[in-house]
């Protein structure tokens, strides 16, 4: 007769575990800093040991990147998701923009990928994550305009460089001063297309 509850396997340990420090780690680190978050903090919230942090990320900036690769990875998706509900090519890209400039208000996504990653991980090494989850797709929206015929044809990836780079900095921008930051990017956009 076999078992409710099947033991899981080490696996299955493993990646819960790593699962529960990374969920431990981004609220954390989204509402602290990655200064301001002992890793002791983290393994008490994860509900783990010490040991394990150091056994599936090496150290507490190797659970920082894990958490920043998360963090990107679900904005990556919410773009994508955002963009698909256009209707043509360029609409795609303008909505993909818009949810990538929102997220960047939110907390985690500002903490995280915005203000502690290039100095937690080095510009380098951040630029590379970032690069990773949104430069192909945002070049790739760009290439897709341009076989409409909705924007002039050039390379795009260093086009989607340019614009990944602005977004950023819009990004950046104060809460106070995001709608301008917003309204610039939408600007920039319409001067795009022409």
């Amino acid at each position: 007769m076999l078992s409710a509850n099947p033991r899981r396997t080490q696996r299955e340990r493993s990646g819960a575990t790593r699962s529960a420090l990374t969920a431990a780690a981004t609220a954390l680190f989204a509402e602290r800093g990655f200064h301001g978050t002992p890793a002791e903090l983290v393994v008490r919230r994860a509900g783990v040991t010490s040991g394990a942090l150091y056994h599936h990320f090496g150290d507490k900036r190797g659970l920082f990147r894990a958490a920043l690769e998360a963090v990107e990875a679900d904005l990556a998706k919410r773009v994508a998701t955002a963009a698909a509900a256009g209707g043509d090519p360029w609409e795609r890209l303008e909505l993909g923009v818009a949810e990538y400039l929102r997220a960047c208000g939110e907390p985690t996504v500002r903490r995280i990928v915005l203000l502690d990653g290039p100095s937690v991980l080095g510009s380098e090494e951040w630029h590379t994550i970032d690069a990773a989850h949104h430069l192909r797709p945002l070049a790739a929206a760009l290439a897709a305009s341009m076989r409409a015929g909705l924007l002039e044809r050039r390379p795009a990836e260093p086009l989607a460089r340019l614009l990944l780079g602005a977004l950023t900095e819009a990004g950046l921008a104060a809460p106070d001063a995001a709608g301008e930051a917003h309204d610039a990017t939408r600007w920039l956009l319409r001067r795009l297309r022409g």
